[in-house]
């Protein structure tokens, strides 16, 4: 199917962007950076137990995303993916749902876009609707997402071993690779999670480049506000848990999401 090219503000071709990585690598924080860059990613975020400064995901995309999965295989989940082919024989069931998404999402905006980690299985449905799309591609290292991967589940009902996780990191990273390999044509740049904390403006500095952004003095003061050192992410996590470094603020903006969302706009 061809893609129609659609104008966004000032004249200029619209452009999507689309973070492509696993739970737990370091796509909350890239997609935060992409954001202060001055990219629409949606609606605000709020801080976690898991991701201090909040983990920039779209309820809708996650709403259609678990929609998709329960099709394929009733109650298969992220942890717990079904096969590729199931995903992609819901083409046609919700190819009108994807379609007003994305419409939806972005309507009147020259630079826009979202991060999920069920998009990895959901790339090929999008792919023929997106607006000259670009991909940034995380990775971190596997042990690293496999680790956080247990820590993050031992609250869940499924709770995920290290063996487990280290076959999810395998099984995720094959379908990333998979769909660049089958379409070598898009615009991509491949993000490592270990480089991007080590130097967060030097990173966002190619993802500019990449973009075709400017990347003002502003953004970067943003941008290293967005990155918690490793020395000090234990104690931001401690901090999202209490009321009021994160469960009350967290309430606050629950409450206020409707009219942040009429308002938002990404940093400039």
């Amino acid at each position: 199917m061809n893609r129609v090219e659609v104008q966004g503000e000032a004249g200029t071709n619209q452009k999507t962007v689309v973070v492509l990585g696993l739970a737990r690598s370091g796509t909350s924080v890239t997609t935060g950076i992409v954001e202060a860059l001055g990219v629409d990613m949606g609606p605000p975020s709020y801080p976690t137990d898991w991701n201090p400064k909040g983990n920039f995901e779209d309820e809708e995309f996650a709403k259609l995303h678990k929609a998709i999965l329960n099709s394929a295989e009733e109650g298969k989940t992220y942890f717990d993916p079904t096969a590729p082919g199931k995903i992609l024989a819901q083409r046609n069931k919700f190819e009108g749902r994807i379609r007003e998404l994305l419409a939806e999402k972005s309507r009147g905006k020259a630079l826009w876009g979202w991060k999920h980690p069920d998009t990895i299985m959901m790339a090929e449905l999008y792919l023929p609707y997106l607006v000259n799309p670009h991909f940034i591609l995380v990775f971190r290292n596997p042990l690293g997402t496999a680790h956080s991967t247990v820590e993050h589940t031992r609250r869940f009902k499924d709770k995920v071993d290290l063996w487990r996780a280290l076959k999810l990191v395998h099984f995720y990273h094959g379908e990333m690779l998979g769909f660049i390999d089958r379409h070598p044509e898009l615009p991509k740049v491949f993000l490592s999670f270990e480089e991007l904390v080590h130097d967060p403006v030097k990173e966002a500095a190619r993802l500019a480049e990449f973009l075709g952004i400017e990347l003002t003095d502003k953004k970067a003061d943003e941008v290293e506000r967005l990155v918690i050192p490793r020395e000090k992410i234990a104690a931001e996590k401690v901090r999202a848990g209490t009321l009021l470094g994160g469960k009350i603020p967290r309430l606050v903006k629950k409450k206020l999401l409707p009219l942040l969302r009429a308002n938002h706009k990404p940093g400039s």
